[in-house]
């Protein structure tokens, strides 16, 4: 894979305010946007500490993203630790990063986290595609 831009947009808890944000404190917020697909919960369990969402690439709703500038890659390094992604080993891994559109945002695209889990662990699709306005509605 060649040199990823460091220009990435997330849809959950690594969004302003939510539990992971602070680890794009370095980043520069660049907007807002959306990407197609599907939210769904990741409901807390015995593996999971916290409910969070994961993208899939089923279904066409728009899902809400914030777009960061990241400092280089090192700082994007971090963020697939969090997202469980080894490039070495996409099969094994939780997430897969990949390159998707953008619509109405600062950029035409952005790396964007996509589920690449078993379906099984999947929870309830969050039918407007905003993670933040779901929890706010009273979401896990």
């Amino acid at each position: 894979m060649p040199d990823p831009s460091p220009i990435l947009a997330v849809y959950g808890t690594l969004r302003r305010g939510e539990a992971n944000g602070g680890l794009l404190d370095p980043a520069r917020f660049l907007g807002t946007g959306r990407v197609a697909g599907q939210l769904r919960v990741m409901p807390r369990s015995t593996v999971r500490a916290y409910a969070y969402p994961a993208l899939i690439l089923d279904g066409s709703g728009p899902v809400v993203v914030e777009i960061y500038a990241l400092t280089d890659t090192a700082s994007l390094a971090q963020v697939d630790r969090l997202e469980a992604y080894d490039p070495a080993d996409e099969p094994a891994s939780e997430y897969v990063r990949r390159l998707l559109p953008i619509v109405g945002g600062p950029v035409s695209e952005a790396w964007v986290y996509v589920y690449n889990g078993p379906r099984s662990a999947l929870g309830e699709a969050i039918p407007d595609g905003d993670w933040i306005a779901d929890r706010h509605r009273g979401a896990p």
